[in-house]
């Protein structure tokens, strides 16, 4: 039988212990989140491209290059923002343009992650402004400069979209 595990703090009335999530209930779990948020957006922009719907997922995860079959070691993985999150796929933000073509990414913190597979799909230049805003910088149709930057307290990012490819295992 499974071992048993009482978490930090939990406390153990009439004899009985929380045990940690099945595998399949962590699946479950974010695949319902990833419904709830698709399925809460109703309308969308005539040109949005996607099979999908995005929704705003502004959350940090864990990202890190793949290369290889298998999750790469947790050495390799960074932490970014995630802008948005659909069944498809997800973005997010970086410093510059990412130097790989496929990632994993870690959804959820331990012991309930979930590791998917993404390929990069395209990169936009972006502005992301303190109050948390993000802009295209091709939407302002003007060129930008560092001075501009600094007075609209803005930090220049790529926004990187991504399709997910396949549900990764330890």
């Amino acid at each position: 039988m499974g071992s048993v595990r009482v978490e930090s703090g939990a406390s153990q009335s009439k004899g009985f212990q929380k045990m940690a999530p099945l595998g399949n209930e962590v699946d479950a779990g974010f695949y319902n989140l990833v419904h709830e948020l698709t399925g809460a957006m109703r309308e969308e922009r005539a040109a949005e491209r996607r099979v999908a719907r995005r929704r705003t997922f502004p959350s940090g995860q864990r990202i890190a290059p793949l290369s290889g079959p298998g999750i790469p070691d947790e050495s390799q993985f960074i932490d970014v923002s995630c802008r948005d999150l659909s069944r498809e796929g997800f973005s997010f933000l970086l410093s510059r343009p990412p130097n790989f073509e496929s990632l994993a990414v870690a959804f959820g913190s331990p012991p309930d992650v979930i590791y998917m597979a993404a390929d990069v799909l395209h990169c936009r230049d972006v502005l992301v402004y303190g109050s948390g805003e993000v802009q295209p910088i091709d939407d302002l149709g003007w060129q930008i400069n560092d001075e501009d930057l600094d007075a609209r307290s803005a930090i220049r990012m790529v926004s990187v979209g991504c399709r997910f490819s396949q549900r990764l295992h330890k």
